[in-house]
């Protein structure tokens, strides 16, 4: 979950959206819960509620508008993975750059 704050936001973001089945759906209530209950609702970002929110994969993010318009972005991507293994969890502080790799409970 991103938290709003005066940060810079990106015009333009290069994304392949994925399926939003069960699996990440649970994932995403749990960590949205974990995030929500102890943060005042005024710094939680609405568009990362459940039912909201829209599993993705970020490839790309300049910060100036129409980035992607009128290039041939797509015929130079790959296909999209079948299937993935994520291997880290991690939370990017937009305000500072801050990456912090979260390990999961054993």
């Amino acid at each position: 979950m991103h938290r709003r704050g005066p940060h810079r936001a990106a015009t333009s973001v290069l994304a392949w959206a994925l399926d939003l089945d069960y699996a990440p759906a649970g994932l995403h209530r749990r960590v949205w819960d974990a995030v929500a209950s102890d943060s005042p609702p005024e710094t939680l970002n609405p568009l990362h509620e459940p039912g909201r929110w829209s599993p993705h994969i970020t490839l790309g993010r300049p910060r100036r508008a129409g980035a992607f318009a009128d290039r041939r972005v797509s015929e130079l991507l790959p296909a999209p993975p079948l299937s993935l293994r994520l291997t880290t969890l991690r939370s990017y502080d937009t305000q500072t750059g801050a990456l912090e790799v979260l390990v999961p409970r054993s």
